[in-house]
């Protein structure tokens, strides 16, 4: 089993091994139905229904109340209103079926995270960026959605940097922020409607070029890098340097020292905003301290970097720059 996945947890790639190390190499699937059954995401999601002991012991259906089971295991991953519908593996990732079959696209990365509670798709776009020789970005696009109730089904834009395989997954405003739908009977529908937000994927990346570009041809004094990472990492404008949280100083720290790595320094970008940026892009994707055992490290980092903590410090170090 790949570092980081559980035994109720599998994963598929195509080409080279993602940037986080786990899965398993297959051949390039040519539906959203074999790179799920690739992936080990072949399985379904249930409701049923929720019972109490009243006071005569006997078991009492909870109104309004369902269980959201995982069918194969019989894993319960939430208890939720009745109005909640789960959206089926098979269903929230077909609506890229057209895409790909088009040419358009190539299935990648596909896998779940905590026992299939939480689920993605990763899908390469044509059209690699380089704003500096040998300095590729490819465009991807990330679908993932849960089945616990924790994240509604998603499409977002992801750009991967392939020097050091940093994520620069940013929303560059609010038209290119991706899709979302919630966990509601008319989901399908929204679905189909999401297939638009794959319009939206050359606004954004000429508008993400743009923006790199300016990042490129921007630079920063040492001071004023510093400055900009305690941003990045809130540090408290009341407290001296040695108060601050001890979390708050490793990550900036880190931060600081890897502005010398080679992916930073690569095509003469050292000491403009574009190094700062990937510099905080790779201590998120590569360094962070995610807490647990060695063998949740690669899980606990890639949800991180897609949508937990690391995701919000990504956004907030692009943020910053554009002022």
């Amino acid at each position: 089993m790949p570092a980081g996945l559980t035994e109720r947890d599998s994963m598929m790639y195509t080409d080279k091994i993602p940037w986080h190390g786990l899965g398993t190499k297959l051949d390039n699937p040519a539906t959203a139905s074999e790179a799920i059954v690739a992936a080990g995401l072949d399985w379904a999601v249930v409701q049923r229904p929720v019972y109490t002991p009243n006071q005569a012991g006997h078991l009492v259906e909870i109104p309004n109340r369902l269980a959201v089971i995982r069918e194969d295991t019989d894993e319960t991953f939430a208890i939720m209103s009745a109005g909640y519908m789960p959206s089926q593996n098979w269903d929230a990732f077909g609506a890229t079926d057209a895409l790909v079959a088009q040419g358009a696209a190539v299935y990648h990365t596909a896998g779940s995270l905590f026992g299939g509670r939480k689920i993605w798709l990763l899908i390469k776009l044509p059209d690699d960026i380089e704003i500096i020789k040998g300095d590729v970005i490819q465009p991807y696009l990330l679908l993932y959605n849960s089945h616990d109730g924790s994240q509604a089904l998603r499409m977002v834009l992801t750009p991967i940097r392939v020097v050091c395989d940093n994520t620069l997954s940013v929303a560059l405003n609010q038209a290119t922020g991706g899709f979302y739908a919630k966990h509601t009977r008319n989901i399908m529908s929204r679905v189909a409607e999401a297939r638009e937000v794959l319009g939206l994927a050359d606004a954004y990346y000429t508008m993400f070029n743009r923006q790199i570009d300016q990042l490129v041809n921007s630079r920063l004094t040492a001071l004023q890098t510093q400055d900009y990472l305690q941003r990045v990492y809130e540090f408290d404008g009341e407290k001296t340097y040695e108060q601050q949280d001890y979390r708050r100083l490793r990550a900036y720290e880190s931060t600081l020292d890897l502005l010398g790595h080679p992916s930073n320094t690569f095509g003469g970008i050292a000491g403009t905003k574009y190094a700062a940026l990937n510099a905080v892009t790779y201590y998120v994707d590569h360094e962070r301290s995610v807490g647990g055992s060695a063998t949740e490290a690669g899980e606990r980092r890639l949800n991180g970097s897609w949508f937990g903590m690391g995701a919000k410090i990504r956004q907030r170090a692009f943020d910053l720059l554009q002022v």
